[in-house]
């Protein structure tokens, strides 16, 4: 697998090669691993074990791969409408924002089809993995906005592209970074615009006036980034200490490749980290998952024959 750290004539933004750190077994319905189906969402604490969510059930591991605990914090019984975020936090725990509300929901402004409520439940988990706390957030002035975590705290992100603060548990973060992450949040069209002007992407195409009258774009255009052609942003990961990082997928050498673009918009650094593909032999219906700590290392979980793998890149000075 290569890893790719461009522009090369400058200083990159780079990451370590990718060290595996352990494998869980799959769940054979005696012991405690990792299910069939993948896992959902991979939170890696303070003492460096595993939280590995798979139907609202956390299953904690210890860093040698020992099963510890499964801790149930959601009720199953409520809607529910997915995790927008997850995060460390220094005492071992881990700090959980739930959707209240479907993303037809808040996009839509309006709560029309289930009549759910709009807001986010924020839940922290002790390192013993009991909830200390549980209360729901909300922005009283857009209420239908997207919510997020970043280094402790809680923020409501509004399609304009401001922000509010809403709850912290610490110093809220100063690494001017955020307000440029929440200036396209979870809006992949408003993230490709963002993309575009930034000096390591490049567009080989161009729009062009027809015979009718309107604007069309050239369907032979092709976008580059960080000179790999690029096919779109998937979903953005987090915003850690002053970089963003955001999901890709590039199509070198006629293959599609999963990825992480980070972007160091503070001191205008870059990079790519490709991510390990899932074995194909298996059926699995999610191939892999992210996480991104305080300091700016991603992990990356992926179903293989023997076990669901994790790995980790850690991010150089």
């Amino acid at each position: 697998m290569a890893l790719f750290f461009f522009p090369s004539d400058s200083d990159a933004l780079s990451f370590s090669p990718p060290e595996r750190l352990v494998t869980i077994p799959w769940s054979n319905g005696v012991n405690h691993g990792a299910p069939a189906a993948g896992v959902e969402w991979l939170v890696v604490d303070s003492r460096g074990r595993y939280w590995l969510e798979v139907d609202l059930d956390f299953n904690l591991y210890a860093p040698n791969g020992r099963y510890l605990q499964t801790v149930s914090p959601i009720d199953k019984l409520i809607n529910f409408f997915g995790f927008t975020a997850m995060e460390a936090m220094p005492n071992g725990g881990i700090v959980l924002l739930q959707r209240l509300e479907t993303p037809a929901e808040e996009w839509g402004k309006d709560n029309f089809e289930v009549a759910s409520q709009p807001g986010a439940r924020l839940i922290l988990l002790n390192a013993d993995g009991t909830v200390e706390i549980q209360k729901e957030e909300l922005d009283p002035l857009q209420p239908h906005s997207d919510y997020d975590l970043e280094s402790g705290s809680v923020y409501s992100t509004h399609d304009d592209g401001t922000f509010t603060l809403l709850e912290s548990f610490g110093p809220p973060s100063k690494d001017g970074a955020f307000g440029k992450f929440a200036a396209f949040g979870y809006d992949v069209r408003r993230w490709h615009a963002h993309l575009k002007t930034l000096p390591i992407f490049r567009y080989t195409g161009r729009d062009y006036h027809a015979a009718d009258g309107n604007i069309y774009e050239d369907p032979t255009a092709q976008s580059f980034l960080m000179g790999r052609p690029f096919i779109e942003g998937t979903a953005p990961l987090a915003e850690k200490n002053g970089k963003i990082y955001y999901q890709v997928v590039l199509y070198p050498n006629g293959q599609f490749v999963n990825a992480v673009f980070v972007e160091d918009s503070v001191h205008k650094l870059y990079a790519l980290v490709d991510l390990i593909p899932a074995d194909p032999a298996l059926d699995t219906t999610h191939d892999h998952a992210l996480f991104a700590d305080q300091k700016g290392n991603l992990f990356e979980g992926v179903a293989e024959k023997e076990g669901y793998r994790i790995y980790e890149w850690k991010i150089l000075p």
